[in-house]
């Protein structure tokens, strides 16, 4: 579950590993009501097969998000996947060649790079038992830019450093032990119990409230030079010739980013680039 830190003045919640079936619509992120008078919102990632952070997710996640600002009638929002396997992959990095393909839809839940980056720099995370996260960008060599400062609040600079400099997968159980996700639930319906009562519990308050909370917990965070000196840094990585024949090696290999890579992205992508075992 999560609230994002910016200047959004609602709460944001995400549930991680189970899947659900409750909508029909071709949509990229789906709504539904989670009390009866739709204060607290649930918002489904569908773009199979592994919710890959293309073009089309971020144009979606980009304008759900404006939307929000300005309105009262939203407190809390949870965020989840209509994917059994995926919260949300990785960036798509076609967008990091050259082609740079625009809008293309590629290919109990994963989170891996830019999915994991967006759960990080929401409020409070949940998970199921089969809910995996990491980060690859080191093994390509670039950062993990837009959720590194949160991480470190979340678990201390040397547990991340362990992580994000080894580019490692962490399990559910792992995560929720060191603090990178709230807590993590037996089934697929504990969890969305869990998240479904707290987002109906926070719903019933006062939002100026709400506002008041979250402003305060937001002057904790990390300020903001510090996501734009990561941005900086990134941009500087993704311009180096080998980071270019690492992209281009990952999709060769990767088939696309095809699924069944993605799946064990981490360790396939260090397997693969670096001739090592898992």
């Amino acid at each position: 579950m999560a609230v994002l830190k910016t200047h959004l003045k609602i709460s944001f919640f995400l549930s991680l590993t189970y899947f659900w079936l409750g909508f029909v619509e071709a949509q990229i992120l789906k709504q539904s009501c989670i009390n009866e008078v739709c204060s607290a919102k649930r918002v489904t990632i569908s773009n199979p097969p592994i919710n890959l952070w293309d073009a089309n997710v971020i144009t979606a996640f980009n304008e759900f998000m404006v939307s929000l600002q300005d309105q009262n009638e939203t407190k809390v929002v949870v965020f989840d996947s209509d994917n059994s396997d995926f919260w949300a992959s990785n960036l798509d990095i076609n967008l990091l060649t050259q082609l740079g393909i625009p809008g293309r839809n590629e290919i109990n839940g994963r989170a891996w790079g830019a999915g994991d980056e967006h759960l990080l720099r929401m409020d409070m995370r949940f998970a199921g038992p089969e809910a995996q996260f990491g980060a690859p960008e080191a093994a390509i060599g670039v950062i993990h830019v837009g959720g590194f400062q949160q991480l470190v609040k979340l678990i201390g600079p040397g547990r991340a450093a362990e992580y994000m400099l080894a580019a490692a997968q962490v399990s559910a159980s792992e995560a929720a032990r060191v603090g990178w996700v709230n807590s993590v639930h037996p089934t697929a319906n504990a969890l969305r119990k869990h998240v479904n009562d707290i987002a109906a519990r926070i719903a019933l308050f006062p939002i100026e409230t709400l506002r008041a909370t979250k402003a305060s917990i937001a002057e904790q965070a990390p300020p903001r030079a510090a996501f734009e000196n990561d941005l900086a840094r990134f941009n500087q990585l993704a311009a180096l010739p080998q980071v270019a024949a690492n992209v281009g090696a990952v999709l060769q290999v990767s088939k696309n980013e095809s699924k069944a890579f993605e799946e064990n992205l981490n360790n396939n992508i260090v397997k693969k680039l670096y001739q090592v075992p898992n």
